[in-house]
């Protein structure tokens, strides 16, 4: 092994200690230019491949796009819990037609961009409309009749702004659906929805896909196995996954035995759920069963999940371990 490239899988935290990492305070314009700044920045010191805008200015992943679209309203949010591990959340109302995203997600990544030394990747992540539709009360069914078209429609809505990004210069793109092991009977119709968005795309877009089982809280909270989602895997076209690897419970590698993955796969070699720092060795050794599957040039090492609910001071420390074990192994 002779090096490999490094990525972050999204989040990154606030610089200042919030009490609650999962409803975080709304942030200014201007509040907003400076984090994107000061977070682009940050990764790129550390020595990173590619980096995104931190997400950290959002309220959380899926708060975000709710508060900045009509059609949505956050008065009278029910309680809606999710999973087999007890964790729920207020979740917003759909009271009419989703329209005018006002979500700025193409200034944000051109933020990053024009902070970052032109020898780091920017990649715009999106919030996967699986997830918007999940953490969405349906309360219009003469609008959207059943699951499948309220995805549908942040499938829309999302397609407007990622198209303006692109147009400013974004060339890679990440969705984030952390949801289908959440609910894995929906994950093959959820992936036809995202296929639909990503065909839409130019073709010189890399497009990358990441499915975990949920961080709310450094917790994991959705346990399918990534085998199980195997169907919904081969109908989207990607050129690169991200997955959870170091801390699972089973094999994840498995998947590849039962699917001709094409694309490169980043691994989650760091565990951003535990504050204990990795050594290089202990990297090596999660890398290696990788390696029977995927040459080295197609492994992009990464975090588990993102970094959104760790310390900074912690986040540091991790990234500088994998910067260094990228270059070392």
């Amino acid at each position: 092994m002779s090096g490999f490239r490094n990525t972050v899988v999204g989040s990154y935290p606030r610089p200042e200690k919030l009490e609650d990492t999962m409803k975080r305070p709304v942030m200014n314009r201007e509040e907003v230019d400076d984090y994107i700044k000061w977070a682009a920045k940050d990764q790129a010191d550390l020595g990173l491949d590619t980096i995104t805008d931190g997400e950290g200015y959002r309220e959380n992943m899926y708060y975000f796009y709710q508060k900045r679209i009509d059609g949505i309203t956050f008065e009278d949010m029910p309680k809606v819990t999710f999973g087999t591990a007890g964790f729920g959340i207020e979740c917003p109302r759909v009271i009419g037609e989703l329209k005018n995203p006002r979500f700025d997600t193409a200034r944000n990544w051109k933020i990053a961009r024009d902070a970052a030394p032109a020898d780091v990747e920017v990649k715009l992540t999106v919030t996967g409309p699986h997830v918007l539709y999940r953490f969405s009360v349906n309360e219009r069914k003469d609008l959207y009749p059943d699951a499948q078209a309220l995805c549908r429609a942040w499938a829309n809505v999302l397609r407007e702004e990622i198209a303006e990004a692109i147009a400013l210069g974004c060339t890679h793109v990440q969705f984030d659906e952390p949801m289908w092991t959440e609910s894995p009977e929906e994950s093959i119709w959820a992936a036809e929805i995202l296929a639909e968005l990503i065909e839409s795309l130019p073709k010189k877009v890399r497009v990358g896909l990441h499915v975990c089982g949920g961080n709310p809280r450094r917790k994991r909270v959705y346990f399918t196995k990534y085998t199980d989602l195997v169907e919904a895997f081969k109908k989207v076209p990607v050129d690169e996954l991200m997955l959870e690897h170091c801390t699972l419970s089973y094999n994840m590698l498995e998947l590849f035995d039962i699917w001709d993955f094409k694309g490169d796969l980043a691994i989650g070699v760091i565990d951003q759920r535990s504050d204990e720092l990795e050594s290089v060795a202990e990297i090596r050794e999660r890398i290696k069963p990788a390696l029977d599957y995927f040459p080295a040039d197609r492994l992009i090492l990464t975090s588990e999940c993102g970094f959104g609910h760790v310390p900074i001071e912690i986040t540091h420390a991790k990234l500088k371990r994998l910067v260094e074990a990228s270059a070392v192994l």
